[in-house]
């Protein structure tokens, strides 16, 4: 405990990041001369660990037995982590799943399905619980009853983003993590995220990237996990589309295309030993996510109405793009898109872009 309150009192100092703490201890030989040499809130630290006891936050120093292993390995490791929920010796066997958080209704059951079936084989399933495929990913891996971990840009006892309340106590319920970097209570800013990616990727064997721009955070986190020598998975996308354009990058440069959880199991039977066989993907199967692709065409459409359906898809369409499409009236486009989302055929994404639902 002396030890860990010197870990945290130096965590929390402004410009001392892990790499500029690693120099530190090199030079001063131990966490508590550092602490002395910087100046660190110390005491304030001791109230951050009886703060985390009253929330039920476990805290964990880069020297702790508890820390991930697969976390300490790479080069810039948090000097700290605060969990909630559970870590387990097993989470050694992870794959991170990761994408837009404005995607596709492809993008999105493709990430569940990645994840429901990765779960099932008891491969815990890590994101960053953002609104879209990690969101999607998460989902997946509860429903099928495994193992999830939720890695967030701000402290672990903020909910980020709140539309994702539900979820952020569903993964605490069903035995899963919430993890950060933060000291409790920190808010998330802009270069929070960039930063949490890096441990996305350092919790994992390998990165699942599916749907993202090329300067999307999903590539910041593909990036990083090829710095660790990680193994990333793209999923290919459609040519026209912009959520392709990371995916396809990625292939590119040599990952891996992957168009079922197999590819992903061939490239880390290695590294996973006693691996379960894969579940079979029952089509038309409730549990199973991919079932959610194949959606018959509703019926009763007026004619207006079967021209907005035939102009969308999973990949998501500007509300400009479809009333050009249409030839129909903005007025008439925003009335029958309004008509078509209480029908629940159609659902709308933020920047007015619109997908079938």
């Amino acid at each position: 405990m002396v030890m860990l309150k010197h870990w945290i009192a130096a965590n929390m100092v402004e410009g001392i990041g892990p790499a500029r703490l690693k120099k530190l201890m090199d030079e001063h030989g131990s966490i508590e001369k550092v602490c002395a040499a910087i100046d660190a809130p110390v005491l304030k630290a001791e109230e951050e660990i009886r703060s985390a006891e009253t929330k039920n936050i476990r805290i964990f120093s880069v020297e702790d037995n508890g820390y991930p292993f697969l976390l300490k390995q790479i080069h810039d490791p948090p000097p700290v982590i605060y969990v909630k929920g559970d870590l387990l010796e097993k989470d050694k066997n992870a794959i991170a799943i990761v994408g837009t958080r404005i995607a596709s209704r492809y993008g999105l059951n493709t990430a569940k399905q990645f994840a429901f079936e990765l779960a099932s084989l008891g491969i815990t399933v890590i994101s960053g619980m953002a609104l879209g495929i990690d969101a999607a990913a998460h989902e997946g891996a509860l429903d099928a009853g495994g193992r999830t971990i939720a890695v967030l840009g701000c402290g672990v006892d903020r909910i980020y983003p709140p539309e994702n309340s539900e979820l952020y106590s569903k993964i605490i319920e069903k035995g899963g993590a919430i993890v950060s970097e933060y000291p409790i209570g920190f808010p998330h800013d802009k270069w929070t995220f960039p930063q949490r990616n890096r441990i996305i990727s350092g919790l994992s064997l390998g990165v699942i990237i599916i749907e993202g721009g090329y300067k999307s955070g999903a590539m910041i986190t593909a990036k990083v996990a090829l710095e660790q020598g990680r193994e990333v998975f793209a999923v290919p996308q459609n040519i026209d589309s912009e959520l392709g354009r990371g995916p396809h990058w990625l292939i590119k440069q040599g990952a891996k295309l992957v168009e079922s959880v197999d590819d992903v199991l061939d490239e880390l039977k290695f590294q996973i030993p006693n691996l379960k066989t894969c579940p079979e993907r029952i089509e038309g199967s409730q549990t199973n996510p991919k079932s959610q692709l194949q959606k018959t065409r509703p019926e009763n459409l007026s004619t207006e109405e079967e021209k907005i359906y035939n102009v969308l898809s999973a990949t998501p369409k500007h509300f400009d793009q479809i009333t050009i499409s249409c030839g129909l009236s903005v007025q008439q486009v925003a009335s029958l898109l309004t008509m078509l989302e209480i029908k629940k055929i159609v659902h709308q994404l933020p920047g007015k872009l619109f997908i079938l639902q």
